[in-house]
């Protein structure tokens, strides 16, 4: 809500007296400020923040969408997702967002190819950076491109693309097998640009990479 141009009161804020940083990796660093409520009581309040910012890609096609089945660990179970991932140092959103659709998924696009959608906020309790969102018009592949294509890290277990028609995304949504928070937000604009448009506008399209 654009609270300046809304007749509600803006709430106010809760004010930062101290950064603590309390543990830090090559991702990222964790914060437990030293705070002040808008009652004047102080607290502490957790904050993330990514070393640099995050990207989300909205893989469309003809087929509808692309989720890529992706193990989660901290939910312990498997999580149907849009591919997403962070910004290397450096490194433009438009390209990293490129990059993380052919590590997770094997379609190979260039920058130019995605189209901009939006910025979110995947945690707003805690985490303090921004995701991109982009949308990727791509060509439904078969198992054998894909997989012998992409490339996730490590300590990523992901299965090949689920395509879904754009009919029966809202059945999904409806049963709950799309949980992630950075997947429905994106799909929300995603879904909202579709719809002012009134069909999905045709960008350069991605296709799956062909090994050399």
């Amino acid at each position: 809500m654009d609270y300046e141009a809304s007749a509600h009161a803006e709430p106010p804020p809760i004010r930062r007296q101290r950064a603590v940083e309390v543990f830090r990796n090559r991702f990222g660093v964790l914060f437990d400020d030293e705070v002040l409520s808008p009652s004047g009581g102080q607290g502490r309040y957790l904050r993330w923040q990514w070393s640099h910012g995050g990207v989300v890609i909205v893989p469309m096609g003809e087929d509808g969408f692309a989720f890529v089945p992706t193990y989660r660990y901290p939910i312990g179970e498997v999580s149907l997702e849009f591919p997403r991932g962070g910004c290397e140092a450096d490194e433009e959103p438009a390209a990293a967002a490129a990059r993380e659709l052919r590590e997770e998924t094997g379609f190979d696009c260039a920058p130019s190819g995605l189209r901009p959608l939006g910025v979110i906020h995947a945690e707003t309790g805690l985490i303090e950076s921004e995701v991109r969102v982009f949308a990727a018009e791509v060509r439904r592949a078969g198992p054998a491109d894909v997989l012998s294509t992409a490339a996730p890290e490590a300590m990523e277990s992901v299965a090949e693309p689920v395509w879904v028609s754009r009919t029966e995304v809202a059945k999904w949504l409806q049963s709950g097998r799309v949980t992630c928070g950075v997947t429905l937000a994106a799909l929300s604009l995603a879904l909202a640009d579709v719809s002012a448009s009134g069909s999905v506008p045709l960008m350069g399209e991605c296709r799956p990479d062909q090994p050399t």
